[in-house]
Parts: C-alpha cells; sequence; structure tokens
C-alpha cells in the first residue's frame, strides 16, 4: 500500500477544512475548530520553534486524503501527547490507510520527542477509529461522557 506523510502547507489546511466539514464526518470525529481561520492560524502557530502540536498530511496513491497530528506535546510533566488522525476521503475508509499511517506517525512522534505516551479521544460510536487505535496498540482507558456524547479516552506507551 502507497502511503505517505509529508508536511502540511496552508493548502492541506483549507482542503481539510472543506472536506472535514461533511456531515457524516462531523457526526463522528471530536472537532473543536469552528472556522477555517481559526484552523489557518493553529496551522501557524504548530511552526514555531517550541509548538505544542504537530501533524502531517496524509496521501494515498499520491493524493491527500487526511490528516494525522498531535496536540497538547507536554515534554516536561505529563511527558504524553494526544493523537488525531481523519481520513476525510470516505470511500478509502476501512482500506488501512489510517493504521499504517498511525504506526509511522506515532513512531515518528516518539522519536522526535522526550514523550512516554500518547493518548487519544474518540466518539464511542465510531468503531472504524476504536479499531484502528486498537490495532496500532493503543488500549482503552476509560469511557465518559461529553456534552450528551459517549467518548472513549485510550493511550499507547513508548515502548
Amino acid at each position: 500500500m502507497n502511503v505517505i506523510l509529508k508536511d502540511r502547507t496552508n493548502e492541506h489546511v483549507v482542503i481539510f477544512w472543506e472536506k472535514t466539514q461533511d456531515e457524516e464526518i462531523q457526526k463522528l470525529f471530536p472537532f473543536s475548530i469552528k472556522s477555517l481561520e481559526e484552523a489557518l492560524k493553529l496551522y501557524e502557530e504548530s511552526l514555531k520553534d517550541g509548538a505544542v502540536s504537530y501533524g502531517k498530511v496524509i496521501y494515498h496513491e499520491g493524493k491527500y486524503v487526511g490528516d494525522i497530528w498531535c496536540y497538547c506535546i507536554d515534554e516536561i510533566d505529563e511527558k504524553m501527547a494526544m493523537m488525531s488522525i481523519v481520513i476525510f476521503e470516505k470511500e478509502l475508509w476501512g482500506k488501512g490507510i489510517g493504521t499504517q499511517a498511525s504506526i509511522e506517525f506515532i513512531k515518528e512522534v516518539f522519536d522526535k520527542y522526550d514523550i512516554d505516551k500518547v493518548g487519544a479521544f474518540t466518539y464511542s460510536l465510531n468503531n472504524r477509529s476504536i479499531g484502528l487505535l486498537e490495532k496500532v496498540g493503543f488500549n482503552s482507558i476509560e469511557t465518559f461522557i461529553e456534552d450528551g456524547i459517549s467518548s472513549k479516552y485510550l493511550e499507547i506507551n513508548k515502548i
């Protein structure tokens, strides 16, 4: 399978924003960013020294299909980061692209940052997301209700 992680650009942020406004995608992923302007500002912040977020774009067979990123990177106190992944090309869901991208990205994050674990949140009804996270080594830690929605928290420890 031809999956490559590349550096993000402003153009990627715009495409990602547009693609993820899809109603089905919005129901499956806990997005916190409310505008394209906010997304672009956060991207610019991620490029600065000492940034607490870091991301890549996912290409499959030469086409941009999603993003994977870490946020809340804490190398001092908690020694952890949070990870999110979204494949916005729905016809590619369940094809192993997210799994391959996650394995590569998690290794990169553990090599790049002085952290011991990576956490991830997903909605409890998002079985594909939970399956992907468990397949790459995340363990379910907690299920909770937030804003009336059942969600799960999972973690993977550095080996």
